[in-house]
């Protein structure tokens, strides 16, 4: 269950991070206001914590992987 859990964060993640590099503007569009006044920070640093959301779920997705494998 964790697994599945992890693997699914790191999706959702990678797809919102995704979706924030092709289409930057939709904090925008979606919420009707300019948080960072168009300077295009925010879409930055909501990118890098998405990333190091992926990558940090994907290694807690690998690590119980790993021990599932070798309890077998």
């Amino acid at each position: 269950m964790r697994r599945r859990l992890a693997v699914t964060a790191t999706c959702v993640s990678w797809v919102m991070a995704i979706i924030t590099i092709a289409w930057p503007m939709w904090i925008e569009s979606v919420f009707g206001s300019h948080p960072d006044h168009g300077s295009g920070l925010l879409e930055v640093l909501i990118v890098v914590v998405l990333v190091a959301a992926a990558v940090t779920s994907s290694l807690a997705a690998r690590m119980r992987y790993a021990a599932t494998r070798s309890r077998s």
